[in-house]
């Protein structure tokens, strides 16, 4: 079940690619906006700008003026900026909606596990877990032998230790040990996966 981790990292790591990539483009939108409000058409709609284009100088429908030529780029660029901006928003939105579906998840798990007293129960949920896992990670190249050890994607021998404690962290946080050098001691399970599949 350890999938859902895996998951939840992929979803997070896409949001912060998407907010890095909303603040370039935002940086972009105002280059563009204060250019188009030096040549006076930052408020053109595409109406205006269909009108003004209409009385334009052209030579078989390149336009001749200078200036023209900088509004008409200008025009765009801005128009081309705020639409870049739009869309991010949009698919971050998009990606907050993963993003919490896959956290509750995430949560739900752990929880279901606390609640289960019965350790028959707890093995066989075990047992198919660990199955299905194996066909997971191998679709990674990472051959898992055990819960949770065995071959990287480039060979090498790997091993997670869930960490020992009675804090709540404690049943998040592992050590990730890779060809008997400890990587870390504290890390979330969806980092050592990161480490074992880049491995």
């Amino acid at each position: 079940m350890k999938r859902i981790e895996i998951t939840y990292r992929s979803n997070l790591n896409e949001m912060n690619k998407q907010v890095e990539k909303l603040a370039r483009a935002e940086a972009k939108l105002v280059k563009a906006t204060e250019k188009a409000e030096k040549l006076g058409i930052a408020n053109w709609d595409g109406e205006q700008y269909c009108k003004w284009l209409a009385g334009v100088e052209t030579n078989n429908g390149w336009i001749v003026n200078k200036d023209d030529i900088k509004k008409n780029g200008a025009w765009f660029d801005l128009h081309s900026a705020k639409r870049e901006v739009e869309e991010i928003k949009a698919g971050i939105e998009r990606l907050e909606k993963r993003l919490a579906k896959s956290e509750e998840q995430v949560e739900a798990y752990y929880e279901e596990i606390r609640k289960i007293e019965d350790l028959q129960q707890k093995e066989l949920l075990w047992k198919l877990e660990f199955e299905q896992e194996q066909k997971e990670w191998k679709r990674d190249g990472i051959t898992l032998e055990g819960r949770y050890w065995g071959v990287t994607p480039n060979g090498k021998r790997f091993w997670i230790e869930r960490n020992n404690g009675w804090t709540e962290r404690s049943l998040h946080c592992f050590t990730l040990t890779i060809d008997g050098n400890t990587i870390f001691t504290s890390g979330e399970f969806w980092r050592a996966y990161a480490v074992i599949k880049n491995s």
